[in-house]
């Protein structure tokens, strides 16, 4: 589960620029701590960051480590309790403790370029980090799913799922909002219709366009549950070719918009073309939480916010 931002893709963009970085890591957390293990920042030599290993209370603190790291080359684990009285300076619900591993990069850091080479080609980073030495493998024999600390090996293993993607079905009105919703969550977003006179750069600047059918179109991509699917049109002769394709392959959320009248005509379709009720009940519909939402941004957001929840679960599951 990809729990937080990638700071070491733009982070690699300051390696190629000669900055000189140390990369803070929170390992460890107790209490309602502001940031999950696995958060990051990175700090050049005058301050600059990337990311964020909390709400704003040890930041400054942080940096300053982070800059004294750059200067003599040592790493350094600093725990960090943040009080009731720091948590609500910054907005904070309630304070927490956080262990966080500050590490020098090189300039030539092959494990950054690894690491952001695998984050491109969506495959999953397994990383083993000596919190001793700051040896750093990537070790695809680790069992791990998830980021944790190994106290009684002074090791810190980091897991970096690939980022969530969402595919869009349809160059509608409500794919707009949907596309910019989306884009500030931080999913990588195709936008698939036939349609190249809806679907084009000056209605959906921030997403990848593909005007293919959407079996065809989707059948390029490498599908897992990290894959989501909505489906806009509705016209059975784009959504349901979307829709077979999906449910005969490994994938997440799936949602298609519509009335329970129009969703149980599409069932109807679905169950001529051989599928049965248990892989029709993987179809979110009517799509979206229920906020009562009227206006193509509310729905967007009822949207968003379904797959969230879905993803989310399912992880804690």
């Amino acid at each position: 589960m990809n729990d937080v931002d990638d700071i070491l893709t733009p982070t690699s963009i300051w390696l190629k620029q000669n900055r000189r970085i140390a990369l803070a890591t929170v390992i460890s957390t107790w209490g309602s701590s502001p940031r999950p293990v696995g958060g990051q920042m990175a700090i050049d030599q005058n301050g600059e960051i990337i990311g964020s290993v909390s709400g704003g209370c040890i930041e400054g603190a942080v940096i300053s480590e982070g800059i004294d790291s750059i200067k003599d080359g040592q790493l350094r684990i600093k725990d960090y309790g943040i009080t009731n009285d720091m948590a609500w300076e910054v907005g904070l619900a309630c304070g927490g403790e956080l262990k966080v591993l500050i590490q020098p990069l090189d300039l030539e850091d092959n494990i950054v370029y690894s690491i952001v080479d695998l984050i491109k080609k969506r495959e999953i980073v397994k990383l083993r980090i000596d919190c001793s030495t700051g040896f750093r493998i990537i070790d695809n024999t680790i069992d791990n799913q998830t980021s944790y600390f190994d106290k009684s090996k002074n090791q810190f293993i980091h897991i970096i799922d690939p980022k969530p993607r969402l595919f869009i079905i349809g160059a509608v009105h409500i794919a707009q909002a949907l596309v910019s919703l989306a884009d500030v969550a931080d999913y990588e977003i195709i936008l698939i219709d036939p349609r190249n006179h809806f679907a084009t750069k000056d209605r959906f600047p921030n997403c990848k366009i593909i005007n293919e059918w959407p079996d065809i179109a989707l059948s390029n991509f490498e599908l897992d549950k990290s894959s989501h699917l909505v489906t806009l049109t509705h016209d059975p002769k784009i959504d349901d070719l979307a829709l077979i394709y999906c449910m005969k392959n490994n994938f997440g959320y799936i949602g298609s918009l519509g009335s329970k009248k129009t969703h149980n005509k599409r069932c109807e379709r679905l169950l001529e073309k051989g599928f049965n009720e248990i892989e029709l009940s993987k179809i979110h519909a009517p799509i979206g939480l229920d906020i009562k939402a009227k206006t193509p941004a509310e729905i967007a957001t009822s949207i968003l916010a379904e797959i969230i929840n879905y993803r989310r679960k399912n992880h804690d599951e």
